[in-house]
């Protein structure tokens, strides 16, 4: 999952795009009123990968070894097609190191972790009853203090898609695929600053409230 600076700014303008086209791409679902719904999230196993700036001389490189993710989530309906959504979560990624040393010294890699807890803000907005689409904002906290890459403290975004079905009981299950790319604008760190890209698919249960 290779990233340059050229996919980056097509990934913003992504996102910019989504939630430009809102009012023109979406069919309303049929749900009788807005309403809050409140759940727990799942990503079993999902890619990652570093993005580092190429034009940093002497720097390690990084190859991005999966992540698991686990969180609440909460939503607020809008309108019968639109809603808000926030929530917590805590993702673990493995990360593996390869020095950048001269070809005489010990240059084997070794396998790292790194650790984000993640506030996301999106809107979801839904399709042909069963389908939605998201698009929105992350603050990152890094929550690994001994990490091999920058601090991934600051500011991200993130799409995706997926399906869901709501249950006459008020349970409503979803899966999301998505893409994510954290600390774009990082809150500390150095000029050249590692950034961390997640793909997966997450599963959620959530109930009315």
């Amino acid at each position: 999952m290779p990233f340059n600076k050229a996919a980056m700014q097509k990934f913003i303008l992504l996102v910019q795009l989504i939630f430009y086209s809102f009012p023109l791409i979406i069919w309303g679902q049929e749900v009788d009123k807005p309403i809050k719904r409140i759940g727990i999230t799942c990503t079993g196993v999902g890619q990652n990968e570093v993005f580092t700036d190429p034009d940093l001389v002497g720097a390690p490189g990084y190859r991005g070894k999966g992540f698991w993710g686990a969180g609440m989530v909460f939503s607020q309906g809008i309108n019968r097609w639109l809603e808000w959504e926030t929530g917590m979560e805590f993702s673990r990624h493995r990360i593996e190191v390869v020095p950048n040393l001269p070809p005489n010294m010990d240059a084997r890699t070794r396998i790292e972790n790194s650790a984000l807890i993640t506030f996301p803000l999106s809107l979801k907005a839904g399709f042909l009853k069963y389908f939605f689409v998201s698009g929105g904002i992350l603050l990152d906290l890094d929550a690994a203090p001994d990490s091999p890459i920058d601090i991934q403290t600051g500011f991200g975004a993130g799409v995706g898609a997926g399906a869901q079905y709501h249950f006459r009981s008020g349970l409503s299950l979803f899966v999301n695929p998505y893409v994510r790319g954290h600390s774009l604008l990082p809150l500390m760190g150095s000029k050249n600053h590692d950034s961390l890209w997640e793909e997966g698919i997450r599963i959620g249960l959530t109930v009315a409230l």
